[in-house]
Parts: structure tokens; sequence; C-alpha cells
């Protein structure tokens, strides 16, 4: 069973109707399919259980910490999936977990949803030994809509050996980031809609492949900072750098060049005006380089370098008016390879389709298949575009 879809169990189980930002949680395709041929082989409530192909998803919501302890002092089944304790609207003081909440259990999932519809945010104040047992045996662990002002560290977590994912979510004064123990397991790291972000340890030995870090209201000057905070990790290996929906209103090219193995690059929901020369400059070839709605309305030649044949590149949602040879000719030229699959989409700009496309629909009419969504003023398509409207037109490169 995937990382992914045991993610998508729990929030579908567990945040139903309460995830209203599930734009930020990223693993999607949830169905964990429940057999329900079988039953629980024992009594859990007040919390929910079903049977998976995993083992058992243990529930808990709406109820109180002290039924969750007398649930598992009651209980005999060591290995569990899933776990997870959830408030939607419950006015609590605060979400206090103690020490053993499990009892003798473990689980390979553990999820932690303070409620999500009290403002401000509850406090999370989590015991050192919550969930001591599962050190060895969780792969994954989500907590969202929790306040992390009295939460000074995240030591809770020391000891998780074999933790892979690790998913924060719309919390607040989460300055207990930059002292996260060592996970020597870590590849995936979501840390999304979240306000007090300062910077990250030193994550060695962790290998972390994917870095979620969108909606975190970043400037400038912080995806700087904790960009270089994860550079100084010497076992990084980022495959997928996520900086959208953020306040960002440049490429931070020197960091992004940093990571010789990114392939997927998303910055929508920016402010990024200009792209300028040699911004996105990508050692490893790219899969997906996404700028939708980032307020895009001028790209300098040469913005784009590196190996484009197989990736999507979405501008689309921006304020483009024109499509010049010097910004996408060589990509769409490695776009149009024989193996080729890659495509530029260009849906909601409004171009200009003067003799500065020439270039493309005269002179280059091949590579049409590699430009998707391409829209004239005039409300005419780029491929219904007459090659003959251009003959008088001189030729640009």
């Amino acid at each position: 069973m995937s990382y992914a879809k045991r993610i998508l169990s729990i929030t579908f189980l567990v945040c139903v109707g309460i995830l209203g930002a599930a734009k930020t949680v990223d693993t999607m395709n949830f169905n964990k399919k429940v057999n329900r041929a079988e039953t629980c082989p024992e009594d859990y409530s007040p919390c929910s259980c079903s049977v998976a192909s995993g083992g058992l998803k243990i529930v808990c919501s709406e109820v109180s910490v002290q039924d969750v302890i007398d649930v598992f002092n009651r209980t005999t089944a060591r290995d569990l999936d899933t776990f997870g304790l959830q408030w939607t609207r419950t006015p609590l003081e605060s979400v206090t977990i103690p020490a053993d909440l499990l009892g003798g259990s473990r689980a390979k999932l553990i999820g932690v949803y303070c409620p999500s519809k009290v403002v401000p945010r509850v406090p999370l104040r989590m015991d050192d030994n919550a969930f001591r047992l599962s050190r060895d045996y969780a792969d994954t662990f989500l907590t969202f809509y929790c306040d992390f002002s009295q939460q000074l560290d995240l030591e809770f977590l020391a000891g998780f050996n074999n933790l892979v994912i690790l998913e924060i979510g719309l919390a607040t004064e989460l300055q207990a980031i930059g002292r996260l123990p060592t996970l020597p397991a870590l590849t995936t790291l979501h840390v999304m809609d979240s306000t007090g972000l300062v910077e990250f340890p030193d994550l060695t030995p962790s290998i972390l492949k994917a870095l979620f870090l969108n909606g975190n209201q970043m400037n400038d000057t912080m995806g700087v900072k904790l960009l270089d905070s994860i550079i100084a990790t010497p076992t990084v290996q980022l495959s997928t750098l996520r900086l959208n929906s953020n306040r960002l209103t440049k490429i931070p090219t020197q960091q992004i060049n940093s990571f010789p193995e990114l392939q997927n690059l998303y910055l929508d929901d920016n402010e990024i005006p200009v792209l300028e020369t040699g911004s996105l400059s990508l050692l490893f070839p790219v899969s997906i380089l996404s700028l939708s709605a980032a307020s895009i309305n001028t790209i300098e030649p040469n913005t784009f370098q590196g190996d484009f044949t197989m990736a999507t590149v979405n501008l689309s949602k921006n304020n483009l008016t024109r499509f010049e040879s010097s910004v996408f000719l060589k990509m769409l030229e490695q776009m149009n390879l024989p193996f080729a699959d890659g495509y530029v989409d260009l849906e909601f700009n409004i171009m200009n389709c003067n003799c500065g496309l020439a270039w493309l629909i005269r002179d280059n009419r091949q590579l049409m298949p590699a430009v998707r969504n391409g829209l004239c003023a005039n409300g005419i398509a780029f491929e219904s575009l007459d090659p003959v409207s251009f003959a008088n037109c001189p030729g640009i490169f």
C-alpha cells in the first residue's frame, strides 16, 4: 500500500468536509479500500473502527482524550494501520496529548487535527512520549489546524526513525519547525498554509525529495532563508518543490539551481511580473514547471534553460501579450523531438498576433502541437491563424 493512499485514506475518514483548504494537501487520490466483509475484532467506541488491507483504522472524532485513553486500555490490537484524532468545532482551550495516548498500540499513520472552525487556532500541547511505541513503526505523521505557540519544539517526533512523510498544515506560530528532531527516513516534508516559519534545521541524514512550502505568506527574503536552510542539508535530493500561493516577487534562482535533481517546480499564485534571463535554469530534465496565475507580464530572452523535452510548462492565467522566439523557440524545438511529449499552456493570456508571431505561425508551424490554448486578442486561436497573413512580415529569430 502506497504512502499517498494511506494519507488520502486518513483524510477521507477524518476530514471529510473540514479540509476547506484541501488544495494545500497535494497527496491526492485517496481511496484505500475497506474490506466490508470484515468487522473490527473489538469495540472501539466512541471511536470508529474499520478494516482495510493494511489493518485497523481507528478514528476518534469529537471525543475526549480521556475517552481515547480508555479505548486503548481495554482493546488489545497492537499494530494499527491508521490512528486519527480530530475535533472540528469543539471550543477547546487547548489540545493536550499525554504520554502513551495509545497505550500498548502503535500506528503506521498518525493524524492529529485541532478544531478547524475555531479562530484563533487552538494551542497544541504534545507530550514528548505521546506516541512512544510508534517511533520505529510510523511512516506518516499529519497535523492540521493547530496553534504551535505553546509547542516550543517537535520532540514528540524524536526517534521516529521510519517516518517518511511529515505534513503540517494550516498551523499558526510554527517556529517549532526550526527544532525538528533528526528523522533519518524523511523524504517528504509538507508545511502548508501556516505562519511563523523562520528556518529549518539541518535535516541530515534525511534524503528529502519533496518539499511543499505553499501558502505560507513567504516574501522573497523569507523564501530565500528557508531554502538556504534546506540547502544546508547535504543529503537533500529535491525532485519536487512547491512555492506556490506565497508572496514571491521574483524567482529564487540561486537556491533553485542548488537542487540539481529538481524536476517539478510550482510557483503559481505569486506576484512575479518579470521572469528574468536565466532565472529558470534547471539542471535536471524538467517534468512540471508551473507558473499559473503568477502575475507575469514579461518573459526575458533565455529565461528557460535546460531540458524541456518532456515538460509541462504552465503559463496560464497570466498577463502575457507576446509569444517571442527568443523565449520559446529552443524550448519548443526540444518539445518537437520524435520522442518528446512536452508542451506550453497559454490559456487565459490574450496575445498580440501581429508580425511578432510570424516565427511560429509562418516559419515553424511544425512546432504548433507543443503550444496549447494560444489565443489572440481578436479571439482567434493560434492554430486557426493563416500563415499567408504573415507573408510580408520580416524574419524573426
